[in-house]
């Protein structure tokens, strides 16, 4: 394709006026994109389209792709080379690690991503709607059945303290929902990205949630079960009723899959995406968490 015509391909579909490119975007193009992003999705797409998106599409969203397209390639590695491919299934708990789960899934991993919020205090005394929530375990394969062989499920986090891990997997080792206690094993997906982690500001992207905005599940408090059906999936979550928070997870799985497409799993740091926590109106809680992560790592340091 001559660069004239396109050119003028690009002036179709969008205003180069700075101000107002971001929205030109989402009105424009991303309309024209099924929600359902996957690898055939993007070979598709028109040429136009992918360099328009590629070329106007916020750097720190593109920084955040490729993120996620590194560790989930980490991720799979390591549990393909730990207990052979296809013989485990990783379940995300929750929002923080979703995205990168749902990543992992893209590169041919099994995953089962769970909305499942609300545990850093540990289960409560009585849980209501265990019946739904294990309904829709049931619809996703999550079951003793599922698990009798050598499959081996291993429930996956971001933690802080543990808390939340521990509780999730208590819930779903009560005998009418899932696991036997040996079957389910528990991995902080901290342990396996530490050098990223503490060298180049993950735990800060993941501290202020930052990950969570491409979550392919809604918040799902473990005193809410009734809504499971809703909340686990982007298209109907609360999180996503927004046309702007739509077109961010959109605009987040193009990058994705336009990285996969070229099998290019190569870390960049987010340096856009910590400069702007930095900048922007969170940037005294930003360094609030700096200062406790900070606290937190010399605590580990001087538990060796």
């Amino acid at each position: 394709m001559k660069i004239n015509n396109l050119k003028n391909h690009l002036h179709n579909y969008i205003s180069f006026n700075k101000t107002n490119k971001y929205y030109h975007i989402g009105n424009s193009c991303l309309d024209k994109i099924p929600d359902q992003i996957n690898s055939a999705t993007i070979k598709n797409i028109p040429l136009p389209l992918k360099l328009l998106l590629r070329y106007f599409s916020p750097t720190r969203i593109k920084e955040m792709a490729q993120i996620n397209l590194y560790a989930a390639n980490k991720v799979k590695s390591y549990f393909d080379n730990l207990y052979g491919t296809n013989n485990y299934t990783l379940i995300a708990v929750g929002r923080s690690v979703a995205s990168i789960a749902e990543v992992s899934k893209a590169l041919g991993a099994d995953v089962k991503i769970i909305p499942l919020s609300g545990l850093r205090n540990g289960l409560p005394k009585n849980i209501p709607n265990t019946d739904i929530y294990k309904k829709y375990l049931d619809s996703i394969g999550i079951n003793k059945n599922n698990f009798a062989g050598k499959k081996k499920p291993i429930l996956i986090d971001y933690t802080y303290s543990g808390n939340s891990l521990e509780a999730a997997q208590s819930f779903l080792e009560h005998n009418h929902l899932t696991f036997n206690k040996e079957k389910l094993t528990c991995f902080s997906i901290n342990n396996l990205l530490k050098d990223e982690f503490f060298n180049n500001g993950w735990d800060l992207l993941f501290s202020l949630n930052r990950f969570k905005l491409y979550s392919m599940v809604g918040k799902l408090n473990i005193d809410n079960l009734k809504n499971v059906f809703t909340q686990a999936n982007a298209n109907t979550a609360e999180e996503y009723k927004s046309r702007a928070a739509r077109y961010i997870r959109k605009l987040f799985l193009f990058h994705v899959f336009d990285k996969l497409s070229s099998n290019k799993f190569e870390y960049v740091k987010p340096d856009k995406e910590l400069d702007m926590l930095n900048k922007h109106y969170l940037s005294q809680k930003a360094m609030k968490v700096q200062i406790e992560l900070f606290i937190k790592s010399q605590n580990r340091y001087l538990e060796q």
